[in-house]
């Protein structure tokens, strides 16, 4: 039964108003602006983050929603555009890296939208998300790994997918580098937040309940370091809305970049 609408405007204006509701029941909520990398750094090395087995936990029921909703026929516009940028490379059935996995949903909306599916691997530097992902998806292939430092060799995948993981990296140029270096034709960003016309900036917030750090890139120096890793930009998507203006005091965005390996 729907509440009155009295009833949920009460109880959104409730969980706004106290700290410990709204960090726990919203999404993303209490952003922070961090002076630089080492103040990231520092924020990182404080908190369990991605690690926590219960942040896991109530990411994996947020996207449990989002899958059911797939399977209804009512893909939510970054699966889409996901699927849309693996197939805008032409391979069937490619041999696919997932960086920064997380508890491996990827891996079922590739194979619900795309015909020929991927071959896929995912990996995760949180053990929590890795052990939720093999529970889940035990046909798949996930390791434990980090992002900066990947345990591959030189072109071992088609195509080297980042989902949402780069926007938690502190040391995002490096793992760009490492996918290039194991994307052997292609690489997707996917769904970077961006800001068009101001330098990139370091934020604190409270995800799933769990205090994590987040970047908003400035493009031109995103693309920079992707040129600088020997990347070729073919194809840009607008993606799910991300605009943290309020915070930051500058419009962002979020897009979703293919990429292909320069000769």
């Amino acid at each position: 039964m729907k509440l009155p609408r009295i009833v949920r405007q009460i109880g959104k204006h409730v969980v706004q108003a106290v700290p410990i509701l709204r960090r726990h029941i919203l999404t993303s909520t209490d952003y922070r602006v961090l002076s630089g990398a080492d103040e990231a750094r520092s924020a990182m090395a404080s908190s369990g983050g991605w690690l926590a087995a219960r942040t896991v936990e109530r990411q994996e029921r947020a996207y449990q929603n989002l899958i059911a909703a797939m399977k209804r026929g009512e893909p939510r516009l970054d699966f889409t555009v996901a699927a849309q940028a693996v197939a805008a490379t032409g391979i069937t059935k490619p041999r696919l890296i997932e960086i920064g996995c997380g508890s491996g949903y990827y891996s079922e909306v590739f194979s619900a939208l795309l015909p020929d599916g991927v071959d896929y691997t995912g990996i995760d530097y949180s053990d929590a998300m890795i052990a939720r992902a093999r529970a889940g998806y035990p046909a798949a292939a996930f390791e434990v790994a980090d992002a900066t430092k990947l345990p591959y060799p030189d072109s071992a995948f088609d195509i080297a997918f980042n989902g949402v993981s780069l926007m938690h990296i502190v040391d995002y140029a490096a793992a760009i580098r490492e996918a290039a270096r194991v994307a052997g034709r292609y690489c997707i960003l996917h769904t970077v937040p961006v800001f068009d016309h101001h330098p990139m900036m370091y934020l604190r917030k409270y995800a799933y309940g769990a205090p994590v750090v987040e970047i908003v890139f400035g493009k031109p120096e995103l693309m920079s370091l992707c040129e600088e890793a020997g990347l070729v930009l073919e194809r840009t998507w607008p993606c799910i809305p991300y605009d943290v203006s309020e915070i930051t005091g500058h419009r962002s965005a979020t897009e979703t970049y293919l990429f292909s390996r320069k000769a």
